[in-house]
């Protein structure tokens, strides 16, 4: 098996957001595999304490008032450099620039992009910026070994700019944690959509406020007693929200909220990646709604996947109308704790490393 550092500006943490519950999980997956995984990682707030209760995890300083300091820089980059290991994870395009320059490293090196913000930036109509991350991309496929993305969905944009990187870039797909929606006792005695997430993302923000807008009014017009309850940070002023809609903040057992709710609603607009929460919606064991942005990262979920607000609202009051029929859990959960576990989401990463260390 492989020894492997993890390099991140982030520390990976399994109550963080996305990406640090993302890289948390993978190097847990990772570990139960065989690989032995030594995580270097830059100081600050972050928590440290649930990574380096699972692996030896080292983060050192590199800046003074906010700025890096070259001193420290260096010092970081020797760690690597001194690092006894046989391959290196970069995780985020972010962290590239704490590597060591040129060929220091004689160990393959695989990024893992997360999110192909040029394509975004594109579509987005902000093409200057998306100039400077397609440089910034095509710098880091012609320098690593291999990249890997969050979804196919997320490989093919980066592909479709990079073609000369299409044979060494792969999927790494989100996975959820069992142990973290265990058997719940699931009520549909209430008309409940549940959303959660963290709301001061762009995507989930454009997604909250579409929903707001588009799909609610509608919901709560054919369905005046239901209640959307909207878990997570980020929510800001909800003094304009229509009847019916509640910010209750950050939760501390999503498997207990969503257990409660017959529908869970993933909108996410104009979405870069891929939504962690669509897998763990699946996960809750309600009927999971969503937008092709939010579900990208599965073609063949058991969910109701639509752009049209419309729909959403219709399809919305119908299992809210027929809550007590629904199915307490939904086919999604078996789906999700069979199919999406990070076990198998850390796959394409395990063969690779298998592939570069043999």
């Amino acid at each position: 098996m492989a020894r492997v550092l993890w390099i991140s500006t982030e520390t990976p943490d399994k109550s963080g957001q996305g990406g640090q519950r993302r890289q948390y999980h993978q190097i847990r997956a990772l570990i139960a595999l065989g690989h032995r995984v030594d995580v270097l990682a830059l100081d600050g707030e972050q928590n440290p304490a649930s990574i380096a209760a699972l692996t030896p995890t080292r983060r050192l300083g590199i800046s003074i008032l906010g700025r890096p300091l070259p001193v420290l820089v260096a010092r970081f980059r020797r760690r690597i450099l001194r690092a006894d290991c046989d391959a290196v994870v970069v995780s985020h395009l972010d962290s590239s620039w704490l590597l060591p320059p040129g060929d220091a490293l004689t160990v393959p090196i695989l990024l893992d992009v997360h999110n192909v913000m040029s394509d975004w930036l594109l579509r987005r109509g902000e093409d200057e910026a998306a100039q400077a991350a397609l440089a910034e991309e095509e710098a880091a496929a012609r320098r690593f070994t291999a990249l890997t993305t969050c979804s196919e969905t997320e490989r093919e944009r980066f592909v479709a700019h990079h073609p000369a990187a299409a044979d060494k870039t792969f999927a790494a797909p989100l996975g959820v944690d069992p142990a973290e929606w265990p058997e719940v006792e699931f009520s549909r005695e209430r008309p409940v959509v549940a959303l959660f997430g963290s709301w001061s993302w762009l995507p989930n923000t454009l997604g909250l406020e579409w929903f707001v807008r588009e799909v609610w009014p509608a919901v709560h017009a054919a369905a005046p007693e239901a209640r959307a309850l909207v878990a997570g940070s980020g929510t800001g002023d909800v003094t304009g929200w229509p009847p019916g809609m509640e910010a209750v903040g950050r939760v501390p057992d999503l498997a207990s909220f969503t257990a409660a709710a017959t529908v869970v609603a993933v909108p996410v607009r104009l979405g870069v990646g891929a939504a962690v929460k669509f897998a763990e919606s699946l996960a809750s064991g309600a009927a999971v709604v969503a937008t092709p942005d939010g579900a990208n990262a599965f073609d063949e979920s058991p969910a109701f996947v639509s752009d049209d607000p419309a729909a959403w609202a219709s399809w919305i009051v119908e299992r809210l109308a027929h809550r007590h029929e629904e199915p307490a859990p939904h086919a999604g959960r078996g789906f999700a704790l069979t199919e999406l576990t990070w076990a198998n989401a850390v796959r394409p990463i395990d063969a690779w490393l298998t592939a570069v260390t043999s």
